[in-house]
């Protein structure tokens, strides 16, 4: 189980100013073992941020993260190795992620070395049985990022991802910049992994419409703060806040 308790993040305005505005408010929340969450809210609102803090990306500034009541965050706020085999993120910017130099499959294997000190046999093993999940042919090990498309590159991010065996996996706009049928398959893809291999899923959106399609339980965020957490089963009417409505009527489901 994944607990915020109390967890905040300010950020400086400039460089060198001293003016600091509230990226995150202090939020607490629980994410379940193998449950499906969504992070919904406008550009600004600080689900990024929030995400970052559960993956231990971003250091927070009050607050703290716990993985079955143990914090993540020690004294000085160091975050141990094992915490990134435990939680990964998907980036935006998939391909941001891959290095250009290398070709995906050495990509893959990279957390295969580090977390399993895999040899070469095995490292290729499991790496074509993560394109295989991730539904992309084995003979892409060999190929370079820039040979590939923006939603293939989003599949060798995700296979990369999952060769740590994480217990949670995190979304970050994951489908952003893709046409609706891509959109559609991706997430379509993301919920058939997360049954398969049973992470805990969290999927951060600005669109409300795939926040509920993906997810049991939504959290809405807006201006830094959390406005409601919900479990949805269909029914639109269990959002209470205006805000939330206002994501809903934005999305067409109301």
């Amino acid at each position: 189980m994944i607990e915020t308790r109390d967890l905040s993040c300010t950020f400086s305005e400039g460089s060198f100013s001293q003016n600091r505005f509230t990226a995150v408010s202090p939020i607490s929340a629980i994410f379940k073992n193998g449950g499906r969450y969504s992070i919904v809210g406008e550009s600004g609102s600080g689900k990024t941020t929030l995400a970052r803090m559960i993956a231990g990306l971003q250091k927070p500034d009050g607050g703290n993260v716990y993985f079955d009541n143990t914090p993540l965050y020690g004294r000085h706020y160091k975050v141990r190795k094992e915490h990134f085999k435990r939680v990964q993120i998907i980036q935006q910017n998939s391909a941001s992620a891959l290095d250009p130099k290398i070709s995906v499959g050495k990509s893959i294997e990279e957390p295969l070395i580090c977390f399993f000190g895999m040899d070469k046999a095995q490292r290729k093993k499991r790496c074509e049985e993560l394109l295989t999940l991730c539904n992309l042919p084995v003979s892409y090990h060999a190929r370079l990022p820039s040979e590939l498309s923006g939603g293939e590159q989003k599949r060798i991010a995700i296979a990369r991802a999952l060769a740590a065996k994480p217990e949670c996996l995190i979304f970050d706009e994951a489908t952003n910049g893709f046409d609706l049928p891509l959109r559609k398959k991706i997430v379509e893809e993301i919920i058939d992994l997360q049954k398969d291999v049973g992470f805990t899923l969290i999927f951060i959106t600005h669109d409300m419409e795939l926040a509920v399609v993906v997810a049991d339980e939504i959290l809405v965020m807006q201006s830094s703060r959390l406005v409601e957490q919900v479990t949805f089963s269909g029914d639109p009417s269990v959002f209470q806040q205006p805000y939330s409505k206002v994501l809903l009527e934005a999305s067409g489901i109301i």
